[in-house]
């Protein structure tokens, strides 16, 4: 049986990037990005040089037509995000034998799970819903997660930190300190969202970025994966 969570001066928020963090979908979400683009731009909207570790995905929608030299209005982007929405679904039905949680993840969840005055929450630069395609496809539930803060609710990845703490406040009706959030994520740019809302910053060099790159970008803790619950588990403790 699962401890209930009593908000309170000791509770914990833990909040967890998606991509490459806890999950892998073996590049579903890019070529789903790619399909829609093409579908609905033909070849002038190009995604070269465009780097997702770590972004939004509307920021990531508007850089690439920038780059690729179009103007887009924002019933362009809505179209766009309908679509990924509908082909990401299939390409992660495609792909399935490529989509996973990552070493770990499963049981340091379970364990998070079972802790009284922890709150799991999501900070992903995925839209919503594509978050939530991405986690029913690696066998996580997105009802485990309390807080959600997601690629289209802010301009920027610090902004979803705050967007965090704001429906934090709402949901258990009373704020939550910065030093109280723990921001888990697998790029320097989880790492310094949480270094410039004062949250702690845990590293986990579980995608294109080595452990020392996240500590140089600012994290407090960094670990090669989530297979040793113990450093996040003592992160906690230590406060």
């Amino acid at each position: 049986m699962l401890c209930p969570v009593t908000p309170q001066a000791a509770t914990k928020l833990i909040l967890f990037d998606i991509d490459a963090t806890l999950l892998s979908t073996g590049g579903a979400g890019m070529r789903a990005m790619a399909r829609a683009g093409k579908e609905l731009f033909g070849e002038k909207l190009s995604w070269d040089g465009i780097e997702p570790s770590g972004g939004l995905d509307p920021l990531l929608f508007q850089e690439a037509a920038e780059r690729s030299g179009l103007s887009v209005r924002p019933e362009d982007h809505d179209a766009f995000r309908g679509l990924y929405e509908v082909l990401l679904k299939d390409e992660l039905e495609r792909g399935k034998s490529g989509v996973r949680a990552l070493p770990g993840v499963h049981e340091v969840l379970s364990i998070l799970r079972g802790q009284r005055n922890v709150v799991l929450g999501l900070l992903t630069g995925n839209y919503a819903q594509t978050a939530r395609w991405k986690l029913r496809a690696a066998d996580i539930e997105k009802v485990w997660f309390s807080i959600g803060a997601f690629g289209a609710d802010a301009g920027s990845r610090p902004g979803l930190v705050e967007i965090a703490l704001h429906r934090y406040a709402k949901q258990f009706g009373e704020p939550i300190r910065p030093g109280r959030v723990v921001v888990v994520g697998d790029t320097p740019r989880d790492m310094s969202s949480a270094c410039l809302n004062g949250c702690t910053a845990f590293g986990v060099a579980t995608g294109k970025y080595s452990v020392e790159d996240l500590k140089t970008a600012g994290a407090h803790v960094a670990v090669e994966n989530l297979l040793n619950p113990d450093p996040l588990l003592r992160l906690l403790e230590d406060g």
